[in-house]
This record gives structure tokens, sequence and C-alpha cells, in this order.
């Protein structure tokens, strides 16, 4: 393609090697087809203009002729600049394409625009048209530089790719079956085995049986359609039993009739970098799931704190209110009391595992009763219990009246207070039962349910941070979800463990011990 460009609308022809500009113009108006001609030739373009009308004549020059611009009509006889721009797409996209009209609006020009064009001249401006043609000329002239450096960078890597290939770790050759007939020395540093052990042996025979069929499927298709090998990654045992990853690349060995005699090519060991980003796509994954978690944990936590607050807010105006009627007054009373209650634990729960968490809590170890702690604790949910016929129940094994123990009996008591919340929080109806037992100088303690359990999925996670089986804040039972963290955390702090075991639907236990 040749680009001529005048310097200015006045310059004259030059009088040596004039270079020849070739258009191409769909017009059907012969004055305008003359003006458009007029117009590029006062700017000082030699030209070698061709005209069309008809699509059929439009279409079988493009294909038969090579052209600088083209410059289009929007709207001709059964015929638009559109269909037009998209027949130069299909045959001569590098051309530049310049729509030339009187009638076209600004929304068809930007459509035609987003489908290549690279500009539209108004026929009432024809003036503007040499500079759009010399724009034109010249983005396309940088397109086509742009273009051959792209396919000299394209050819300078790939004769890098072939050093790079020829120096990689283990040089080998199939047969057309997909028999080793070569091996290099390598092989014994890769995987362990010896040359003799490699000749005549598949790539298959050294893989595991999921990857040597996920393989074969793959080297299936290159063979049928003779294609190169291209960094194929597979894994690999060698010979003291360790996984190897292999990244693979082969050529097709041809006979001079075309036929496939087998591939040549070599093995990287990238063993190392595969277990890199393997880690690596792990901590993205827990951080990705830590970020949410956390997002859901302040989500449900200011949906703790709000909700209560606007029920004390709400309520206590109601109290206030001297014409609210008396007998009804108690009702709010209860109610408001209960968001306090709510709004005190909520906020008790955020500083307790903020204190955990930082490693500030402090242990204060006393002698205490312990089945005085247990029916203080208890006694705090008598009355939610009732209300949904819920049976809380105390066994007490091994653990006497008098029973003393030493160890921190605040901390203690919250941690029984969650797991009785818990259990109460997720029990419709039926039985909690709370039992202890002393031996070997430890402390048992079992909180049992009926409730709804914990699915098999998050019986693991149940006592991370910020991890709730149903994070959503429309979720159907109320509380901040940090209950279990800030239990596991204090029963550590005391030196004990707790578990749990639980199946959905049919309730769950609760299991922790301390030293005493």
């Amino acid at each position: 393609m040749n680009f001529p460009f005048p310097e200015d609308q006045n310059m004259n022809k030059r009088d040596e090697q004039v270079v020849v500009l070739k258009i191409l113009s769909l017009e059907d108006s012969d004055l305008d087809f003359e003006i458009i001609t007029e117009q590029l030739k006062n700017t000082g373009y030699n030209l070698n203009i061709a005209r069309a009308v008809l699509e059929k004549e439009f279409t079988l020059l493009i294909q038969n002729n090579i052209y600088d611009i083209i410059l289009a009509d929007y709207q001709l006889p059964q015929f638009d600049a559109f269909e037009a721009l998209k027949l130069c797409n299909m045959y001569c996209p590098d051309i530049p394409f310049i729509c030339v009209s009187g009638s076209i609006g600004e929304i068809q020009a930007i459509e035609l625009l987003k489908n290549g064009a690279v500009d539209y001249v108004i026929k009432d401006r024809m003036e503007r048209l040499p500079f759009a043609v010399k724009r034109a000329l010249d983005e396309a002239r940088i397109k086509l530089e742009h273009k051959k450096d792209q396919e000299a960078l394209r050819l300078s890597e790939e004769k890098l790719r072939d050093i790079l290939f020829s120096t990689a770790d283990w040089v080998w050759e199939v047969d057309e079956n997909g028999f080793y007939t070569y091996s290099s020395q390598r092989d014994i540093d890769l995987f362990g085995f010896t040359h003799d052990e490699i000749i005549g042996k598949t790539p298959f025979d050294f893989m595991p049986p999921n990857e040597a069929k996920r393989v074969a499927a793959i080297f299936s298709e290159i063979v049928q359609n003779k294609m190169p090998i291209k960094d194929l990654e597979n894994w690999n045992i060698g010979k003291d039993g360790n996984l190897i990853c292999l990244l693979t690349n082969g050529v097709p060995i041809l006979d001079d009739e075309g036929n496939l005699k087998g591939y040549r090519g070599v093995d990287k060991n990238i063993t190392e970098r595969k277990y890199a980003e393997q880690e690596l796509i792990s901590a993205k994954e827990k951080a990705e799931a830590s970020d949410k978690l956390k997002t859901a944990f302040m989500n449900n936590i200011s949906h703790e704190i709000r909700t209560p607050l606007n029920g004390i807010l709400g309520f206590g105006e109601i109290i206030a209110d001297p014409d609210f009627p008396t007998e009804e007054k108690s009702i709010y009373f209860k109610m408001l009391t209960e968001s306090s209650d709510r709004l005190l634990n909520t906020i008790s729960n955020i500083m307790d595992i903020s204190m955990l968490t930082s490693g500030n809590q402090m242990v204060f170890r006393s002698e205490f009763l312990i089945e005085n702690l247990i029916n203080e604790v208890c006694e705090q949910f008598r009355i939610p219990c009732k209300e949904k016929n819920i049976i809380l129940a105390i066994e007490k094994k091994n653990c006497e009246k008098d029973s003393k123990i030493y160890s921190d009996e605040k901390l203690l008591s919250k941690v029984l207070f969650h797991l009785i919340d818990n259990a109460v929080k997720f029990t419709v109806d039926g039985t909690i039962t709370i039992s202890c037992q002393m031996n070997d100088n430890e402390l048992h303690v079992v909180v049992k349910d009926s409730g709804i359990g914990i699915s098999e999925k998050y019986k693991s996670l149940i006592f991370d941070n910020f991890m709730q089986e149903d994070n959503n804040i429309t979720r159907k039972f109320e509380g901040s979800g940090i209950g279990l963290s800030i239990s596991k955390s204090i029963i550590k702090l005391l030196g004990g463990n707790i578990e749990v075991d639980s199946e959905q639907g049919k309730g769950s236990t609760f299991y922790f011990s301390i030293p005493i």
C-alpha cells in the first residue's frame, strides 16, 4: 500500500516520482463525485480514483483491487455505508474507510466509527475531506508499521523460543506409537530411572492413572492433527515415589510424504514452581475467605447493635409517655429489658473477642464450687427455656455438692453461658442437658441439645473467628456468631480442650475439659 502525504493545501504536484493515491469512491451522485475529486486534486494529491454505485460493483472492486483509501456515501439505492463497511471489514480490513455524506446523523456516524470507519465528512463541509484523508492515511501508515514491528517481534520471540527449547532439561524422542526411542542423560537426574528403564516405555507409564488418562486424551488429539506439543503440564512419578511436574514441548516428526513418524521434544521440571503456585492460590483463597467472613461479621455486629438499640429507644419513648396506659407499660418494659440485655451481651462479646485475640485477657484463678457456677448460669436460661418448652436438665457425675475447683470462675462462667445460649438458640423444643464430672484432676463438662445440629461442612469450622453457618443478617437466629470462638479461646487459655459432635437435624453435643 502506498501512502502519499501532501504537506498543505497549496503545495504543487511533485515533478519527480509522483506517488499515485488509489481511491475507491462509493458515490451515486455525479456532482458529488466531481466535488470529491476536485477537492483532493486541489490539495495536491495525484489521483487514481475508481467509482462504484451498486453493491455488486463495489464488492468486485474491493475483491480484485488494492486501494489506499475508500470513500463511501451514507445512503445509496438499495445499499448504504454500513453494508459497504461490513464488506470492507471482510475483504480489506486494513484499508481506511471514510463516510462522505450529506444525510448522516450523529448517532449513525458514531455507529460507523464503532464498526471500523476511521472518519466521516459532511458534504456541506467538503473542504474538510483532504484533512480527513491525510489523517486516515497517517493512521494506516502507523498501523502498518506497527504490524511490521509486531511481526518482527514475533520472529524474534520465535527465534528465542527455539534457543530456549534446545537448552531445556530433558531431551527425548518417541515413535509413532508413543514409545521412547531416545532419552538424554538428564533422565536419571529427573526421574531416577536409567536410560534402559525408559527406552521402550511410554510417557503414560510414568504417570499416576488419572493423570495418564487425562494426558492421553490430549495427546491423542495432538497426534491426530499432527500438531506440536506446546507447554503441556503433566505430573509423573519418580523412582523414589515423589511426584514430578513436567512442562512438555515437542514437534512432530514427518517423513517426505507427511506421515507422522513420532515426536521429538524436551521436558522441563517445574515441580517447585507448581507447588509455589498452589501455595499462592491457597493463600489467596484463604485471604478472600477471611475478608468475606470479616465483612459478614461486621454486618452481623452492626445488625446486633442497631436492632436492640432501636428497641431501647422505641420502647423507652413509649414508657416515658405519660398518656400511655400503665397496665401495658410493663409489657414494653420487659421488651426494653430484653433489648438492653441483648445489646449488653453483644458489646461484652466484642470486648471478650478483642481481649482474647490481642492476647490481653488475664486469668485470675481462685477456688470455687463448680455446682454453684453451673446452677447460676443455668438459672439465667430458666425463663427462655420455659417460653420455648425446653427441658433444662443438670446431671452431676463425681461432682459432690462441695466439690471445689481451682480456675478462673468468671471465664469459665462465660464458656458455659455461651454453650447453653447456643443450645437454647438453636433448639425449637426438646431437651438441653448439662452434665459434669471430675476425674484425673480434670473437670469434664458436656452440653447436649436436641436442636437443629450442624452440617458436616461447617462442623470443623464452627469454632473459627467470624464463622457462622448462616452469615446473612436476615438469618433466622440472632447473635453475633462469636460465642463459640470466645469459648474455644477461653478454654485454650485455661489449658483445656473443647470439641463438638453434631449431625444436622439431630442436635449437637459440646464437650470441654480443663485442669482443676
